[in-house]
């Protein structure tokens, strides 16, 4: 924690009834609820004074993989976000946002409860979402990752 003294009208020492008192601010940070995966990743590492090189080395990732994933060029695997959040102390949750929620869920089992829900056989949906049959049942047997594209047509048309 940043620790400094303050910079208002009360002085940062004084004496109060034969005892000494230290006023004391800390600086407090915080990040939007509705912050990307990228910047929540930059908010823990910052946070916890971590330098990229040493979160990747950590992680055992190149350190471009982590600036790619901070400055939001790549979408990272689930698997890289849990170990991100592992090597930063914090819950994996906290780097999530919808799609990894979806992702961590397990997405096969929420694909099929979908379908289902909808009366669609696989191919209907396979149909719908512009992919193969094939594609629907390795989803749904946990085989293959669903892309956010595809997640996010699924968002757009009621589905989830």
């Amino acid at each position: 924690m940043l620790c400094y003294l303050s910079l208002c009208d009360t002085p940062p020492v004084l004496y109060f009834r034969d005892k000494l008192l230290y006023h004391v601010t800390c600086e407090m940070r915080t990040i939007s609820e509705s912050a990307s995966v990228a910047e929540k990743i930059r908010f823990y590492r910052t946070k916890r004074d971590i330098p990229s090189h040493m979160l990747a080395e950590i992680v055992g990732l190149s350190r471009y993989a982590i600036m790619y994933y901070e400055n939001n060029q790549t979408e990272p695997l689930l698997e890289d976000l849990k170990k991100i959040a592992l090597a930063l102390g914090i819950e994996a949750d906290m780097l999530y946002d919808d799609y990894y929620r979806f992702l961590d869920y397990p997405c096969g089992k929420k694909i099929k409860e979908i379908r289902k829900e909808h009366g669609l056989y696989q191919h209907q949906l396979a149909k719908i979402l512009g992919t193969d049959r094939r594609t629907i049942e390795r989803w749904e047997h946990g085989r293959g990752v669903i892309k956010r594209a595809t997640w996010e047509k699924l968002k757009s048309l009621g589905l989830l």
